[in-house]
């Protein structure tokens, strides 16, 4: 936790019942299901569906079954807190995208439909016998390539051509067992990008991922709608005119709302996509590694009264 290569909860979840020598659903059906059953109606809210069971299915490979355990549900709360229950822990929460519920849109899901990991990343742990895992940013739609070997993440079983099931053991194929680890020669990705603006853009995506994924540990309370508006509120509040219509073009947004910062939570109550955030760092420079620190992340999300207004950057 505190890197942006900490575990899913899924693969958690997998790991753990491998470890107490349980089948997968001996541990949702009979320890996990019963702490969460009496909160159907999150799982109706969030999927439409009214039975916990079905999400733990691993024969089940529909869309809402990964964003359900590890990405933006109200569902994702509950099971989080069984699984805390049962481990007595308390920050695996950080092993999900639900501390940013509060933040991004609910029914916008940033995750893939299915399982995606690097084959290199995978043989280099087995051959050094580190923990086989599955890494929450794999499975976000935005990442494309593996940020350590630029490699390109794969979804389908070289072997047997399936796609992996929602859960299953990190690794190895869901279907004929094989293992999925291999080496790779790295990507010239400049291949796969039209224009060196479009590359650009992709990195800054995924080193914006990595830097949310790194610093949710280190929030003393989740984020929310109203802490954003109130970053933009005071950023733009010594803007002249011009600066001030330049930011409304740049990121598609109708500032006038920041005038009142209170109302803020009311205009977004469905809050802002990650796509926005791309946008907003873009437009203030932060657009290298070097220039991305978690800090911006920090001056965002810290308390209004722990600021100064005119000493963000």
């Amino acid at each position: 936790m505190g890197t942006p290569y900490v575990e899913c909860l899924s693969s958690y979840l997998q790991r753990l019942a491998q470890h107490h020598h349980l089948r997968p659903w001996q541990l949702y059906n009979h320890e996990l299901v019963p702490l969460i059953k009496n909160q159907e109606y999150l799982l109706s809210i969030d999927t439409n569906k009214t039975a916990i069971r079905q999400t733990f299915l691993s024969g089940k490979t529909t869309p809402s079954n990964l964003s359900v355990v590890n990405g933006l549900k109200n569902m994702t709360k509950a099971i989080v807190a069984a699984v805390e229950q049962l481990t007595n822990r308390d920050d695996l929460r950080c092993l999900t995208w639900v501390t940013w519920l509060g933040v991004w849109r609910s029914y916008d899901c940033p995750l893939k439909y299915f399982c995606a990991w690097c084959p290199h990343c995978y043989q280099v742990w087995k051959e050094q016998e580190e923990v086989i895992y599955l890494p929450l940013l794999w499975l976000f739609k935005e990442v494309r390539f593996c940020p350590i070997h630029h490699t390109l993440l794969e979804s389908v079983c070289p072997y047997c051509r399936q796609t992996m099931l929602n859960f299953c053991q990190p690794g190895y194929c869901s279907h004929c067992g094989e293992w999925l680890g291999r080496k790779l020669l790295p990507l010239d990705l400049t291949n796969y990008f039209p224009l060196p603006e479009k590359l650009n853009i992709y990195q800054q995506k995924v080193f914006g991922l990595q830097d949310f994924i790194r610093i949710t540990p280190f929030l003393s309370q989740p984020p929310r709608i109203k802490n954003v508006c109130d970053y933009l509120y005071e950023y733009c509040s010594h803007l002249d005119l011009q600066q001030f219509k330049d930011v409304d073009d740049s990121l598609w947004i109708d500032l006038d709302l920041f005038a009142l910062p209170e109302k803020c939570a009311y205009f977004y109550s469905f809050g802002f996509s990650v796509h926005f955030f791309y946008d907003l760092f873009r437009y203030l420079n932060i657009s290298q590694p070097s220039t991305f620190p978690v800090v911006y992340l920090y001056v965002i999300f810290r308390p209004l009264k722990e600021r100064r207004v005119g000493h963000l950057f």
